[in-house]
């Protein structure tokens, strides 16, 4: 008897989740960089992370994984919630920051970001103890030469002065989320719960820095909307469509595939005419993207070579690795 092959509709599930998340993703610095002209940074972030902490929790109880906690112990409890806290509250902070900072700027603000995966290559050295390759290096240097052409604004030899600070933020904010996904590989619990506590946590610290920077600002109808959006669909449903995707889907073609969220970004912008589209965007993304797609495409040649030349020789104990962790973005995956 002749098996039938999967239906159709199976195969590209993975990839309409992808979609959604590539296009609920991008929207990020054209909201954020809109709200933050008369919202204060630290009240966006303590708003929309308080919508997307509502969605994760509906998420727990409909998978009914609410009795995952148990698993915890007080340990990992406090482990898990000192990661939000000192991973996704630093990130989003600097990364609203940047586009308060320059909103004239935010596709450029947005590639910047983009260099969590070159930072997760190098902090994978001290901490994962992983050793520097050619390979590496080179990734590394390609994807800051793309960020030194966003600062330079496509001259090579004269810098975007007034946008240093923004700039400088962005890269900041992307230093902490590559913290954030190497340290988070050491969590090996499930998603959507540990999620739950990494918001959670990084709420309560909004709501501090609230509180203690500036006077909460009424918001209008409409910035409630782009903040329902922002929390609940781009930071809640976002993260819950990827966790479907890299599930259902090959992981490997998914995480690679979700660069393609800064270019639709870029083209979000030009459309709502908060920004041109110019050629010295598309080469400085092309550049820091290539960086952690060569360390990758690199491993993975290396590990079909060999596969059949080791198979069932010098068998070692799995170890962390940093090519896990770009990709799939940590234990998060959210840029």
């Amino acid at each position: 008897m002749i098996e039938s092959r999967p239906k159709t509709p199976r195969r590209i599930e993975p990839y309409l989740y992808l979609c959604a998340v590539v296009l609920l993703w991008a929207s990020t610095p054209l909201i954020v960089s809109e709200l933050s002209r008369s919202l204060p940074v630290s009240e966006i972030a303590f708003l929309a992370t308080g919508f997307a902490v509502v969605v994760m929790a509906i998420a727990v109880t409909v998978l009914k994984q609410w009795p995952c906690y148990a698993a915890y112990g007080l340990k990992g409890f406090l482990a898990t919630t000192a990661l939000g806290a000192g991973g996704i509250f630093p990130y989003t902070t600097l990364y609203y920051l940047a586009f308060s900072m320059a909103p004239g700027a935010a596709g450029e603000i947005n590639i910047i970001n983009y260099l969590w995966p070159v930072w997760i290559l190098v902090i994978s050295v001290p901490v994962l103890r992983e050793s520097i390759t050619w390979r590496k290096l080179a990734g590394i240097l390609l994807s800051f030469a793309g960020v030194y052409l966003i600062v330079s604004g496509g001259r090579f030899i004269r810098f975007e002065m007034g946008r240093l600070p923004a700039y400088a933020a962005a890269a900041a904010g992307a230093f902490f989320w590559g913290l954030f996904s190497v340290c988070g590989k050491r969590q090996n619990h499930e998603p959507v719960p540990t999620m739950l506590l990494y918001d959670s946590s990084a709420f309560i610290c909004f709501g501090i820095l609230a509180a203690a920077t500036s006077a909460l600002t009424m918001p209008t109808w409409k910035q409630w909307g782009l903040l329902l959006f922002l929390g609940a669909g781009v930071n809640g449903l976002g993260y819950l469509f990827w966790i479907l995707a890299l599930k259902k889907g090959d992981t490997a073609r998914i995480s690679t595939a979700v660069y393609a969220t800064p270019f639709v970004a870029l083209i979000y912008l030009a459309l709502f005419g908060k920004g041109r589209l110019q050629l010295f965007h598309l080469a400085s993304l092309a550049l820091i993207v290539a960086g952690p797609l060569v360390q990758c495409i690199g491993r993975s040649m290396a590990a079909g070579s060999g596969r059949t030349m080791n198979q069932g020789r010098f068998a070692r104990k799995p170890q962390h690795s940093s090519r896990d962790a770009v990709g799939t973005g940590g234990s998060d995956g959210r840029p």
